[in-house]
């Protein structure tokens, strides 16, 4: 049966309809008073509990407690804290978020996390509703607390985003015994972004070194060719903002910030191995429409494996969810003897 090609038209109008609903999205700056994020002074404002959309494109998490989220707008540089129900409980600088946020743990008598700790992490363009299913998935069947992030993925830069997941984990507290990621697409280059911008230069100590396992799905670990194609395309450049402009045209400046991880990590990438029904005439070989499979792997990977599946239902598939969560649990994604590992590139580690 031959394969069904994507054209390039039918590519260039999804993404523009893609920037219609994000142009739609764009919240008013009303709010944007001359609040300084990082005052000594905590600084805050008269704030009526409304109930928000928990931040889709233009919100980035700094602190997650019990459910509970200081956030930062990517326009305004303000700050809000969301309640797990994602009403809005106060607004101002970051200390004020923070102080009410304190406040509320003990008064509300929220959880502080401890023990093993899961973060999720969703790709360019999309919220954390993409990585639900995946993390309700794992919090059942790993017996484990997930704390599934937000961050302005389309309008900050990466190193701003990994500077923000930073601010996350090092906010878990001294409870927290492990850390695991699972990251989609470009959450991926952010988790490698902060292990670089975070290694100790004495011992190599890459970030937290609570963090143990972690697994890539349709990672672009060596770039995006899609994205290099579309660089020249204002509805491509408006929509995925910062970070898409550096994954096509700043991309190699970009990747000499990305450490390769020196904990045990996986990667799952989407593939037409069952000889099915969908190709990207962009990309070669293997691909899930927007990233291929060569393009997800990165050397020193202790296991790999390639699912029929798109790059934007990764996240979504049960049996996707199945083998990461055997991932976080074993170090491999279906048994110790079907391992297929990518060797170490000792020259290419930074």
């Amino acid at each position: 049966m031959p394969k069904k090609t994507i054209p390039f038209s039918t590519l260039a109008c999804q993404l523009l309809w893609v920037m219609t609903l994000t142009l739609l999205s764009i919240p008013s700056l009303s709010l944007a008073q001359s609040i300084e994020p990082q005052a000594d002074e905590a600084v805050g404002y008269w704030n009526a509990a409304l109930q928000t959309l928990g931040g889709k494109q233009f919100w980035t998490d700094v602190e997650n407690l019990d459910g509970w989220r200081v956030q930062e707008h990517a326009s305004t540089g303000h700050f809000r804290l969301l309640d797990d129900k994602d009403i809005r409980r106060a607004w101002g600088n970051e200390l004020h978020c923070r102080q009410t946020l304190a406040t509320a743990k003990n008064e509300r008598n929220l959880k502080t996390s401890r023990g093993t700790v899961v973060l999720t992490i969703h790709g360019l363009i999309r919220s954390r509703d993409s990585m639900e299913s995946l993390a309700e998935y794992v919090r059942a069947h790993g017996d484990w607390e997930v704390i599934n992030l937000q961050y302005a993925s389309t309008r900050n830069p990466i190193g701003e985003h990994a500077a923000a997941m930073k601010k996350v984990i090092d906010r878990l507290g001294p409870d927290v015994t492990e850390i695991h990621i699972v990251a989609h697409s470009l959450g991926n280059l952010v988790v490698r972004h902060y292990l670089h911008d975070n290694t100790d230069s004495a011992t190599g100590q890459q970030g937290d070194p609570r963090i143990k396992r972690m697994v890539m799905l349709g990672p672009p670990n060596q770039g995006s060719r899609l994205a290099r194609l579309l660089n020249s395309s204002m509805a491509f450049n408006t929509v995925c903002g910062p970070s898409g402009a550096q994954l096509s045209s700043g991309w190699k400046k970009l990747e000499t910030n990305l450490a390769t991880p020196k904990f045990e990590f996986g990667i799952i990438a989407g593939g037409d191995i069952d000889g099915s029904s969908y190709d990207n005439v962009l990309l070669s070989g293997m691909d899930d429409l927007t990233v291929s499979v060569a393009e997800t792997q990165l050397p020193g990977a202790s296991d790999t494996l390639i699912v029929p599946a798109l790059h934007g239902s990764l996240m979504r598939l049960e049996s996707v969810h199945a083998v990461t969560t055997c991932y976080l649990k074993n170090g491999y994604f279906q048994s110790e003897t079907a391992r297929q590992a990518i060797p170490s590139s000792p020259e290419k580690q930074p």
